[in-house]
């Protein structure tokens, strides 16, 4: 009888043994039943996100495309100021001994119709220029430098749909960028431009557009171009060094395409792009400076090829 006691209790326990096991093994399936929708869930929230990677790269290509497309197709010679301003009406001439119609930029650009042309002799202009109508200003370098230097504004502020710098020496002193276009196309070449207290170039706003070219931009406190707020720009040929941070800086929308530049020794990145900005770069040099060749970030997107980095 006390035999066949223990036998029962011992059944009785081993019962409840399998009973709880049994529950727990309810349980454990319940949690992976559970862990697996939440796994399916997540992989469905994975492949719809990597969808949505996959458009965004490919219309923001299709956007640095158009963009390249257009610059592809634009003159990239002497001949697109005379697409943009038409054939010039009148040519005068600046000269600081008098030899000329005006004897300072400002006032032949104040006084000049669109489609003027004015050629700068060699001098030391100590003024701020407001491009506020379609003309081009020519720097007559033979003789010497053409230099423009401004101490409380920019040295050069575009306000007109269209313009040309060439052959001049830009140095602002002051907290401004040498050359700060807001609005219209402005066209720089063959310049050297520095700013000793700010960014060198700024090309900032949705209507603000510029193609640089065989310039030497160096030696700014921050930046050596800084394009943003949808802004665009085409750099061609030009050296853009010992800048205090980026060689070139492209964010909140601004849209680069930069050939044949040599981007050395600056004291950040050659280029960022950042804030849902666009680049195309090719056949560039990037190297040697502090930050290495790129910073992409926050939906920045590059394109380009044969590039030294």
């Amino acid at each position: 009888e006390i035999a066949h006691q223990t036998r029962s209790e011992l059944e009785s326990h081993l019962n409840a043994q399998q009973s709880q096991l049994q529950t727990q093994i309810e349980t454990a399936n319940q949690n992976q039943t559970q862990l697996q929708s939440q796994i399916s869930e997540l992989q469905q929230q994975l492949e719809t996100a990597h969808q949505e990677r996959l458009l965004l790269k490919s219309q923001l290509s299709a956007a640095g495309d158009r963009e390249f497309a257009e610059a592809e197709s634009a003159p990239t010679t002497g001949s697109t100021s005379a697409r943009r301003l038409g054939k010039s009406s009148k040519e005068w001439v600046v000269c600081q001994q008098g030899q000329g119609n005006y004897t300072t930029i400002s006032e032949a650009v104040k006084n000049a119709a669109p489609g003027t042309r004015i050629y700068v002799q060699p001098g030391l202009y100590r003024e701020s220029i407001i491009l506020d109508k379609s003309v081009e200003i020519i720097g007559c370098t033979e003789a010497g430098s053409v230099t423009i230097e401004s101490t409380d504004s920019n040295c050069i502020k575009m306000e007109s749909d269209s313009a040309l710098v060439r052959g001049l020496t830009m140095i602002s002193t002051g907290k401004f960028y040498a050359v700060d276009v807001r609005k219209g196309e402005l066209i720089v070449e063959d310049s050297d431009i520095t700013s000793a207290d700010y960014s060198v170039v700024g090309i900032c706003g949705p209507d603000a557009d510029s193609a640089i070219r065989r310039c030497q931009i160096h030696d700014g406190v921050w930046n050596g171009i800084f394009i943003s707020d949808d802004g665009k720009a085409t750099v061609e040929d030009c050296n853009i060094y010992d800048n205090g941070s980026l060689g070139i800086g492209v964010g909140l929308g601004g849209k680069l395409i930069a050939r044949r530049c040599r981007i050395n020794d600056n004291g950040s990145e050659a280029i960022a792009v950042y804030r849902d900005s666009i680049a195309t770069v090719d056949d560039c040099d990037l190297t040697g400076n502090a930050g290495g060749a790129w910073r992409i970030a926050d939906n920045g997107y590059v394109r380009g090829k044969g590039n030294q980095e």
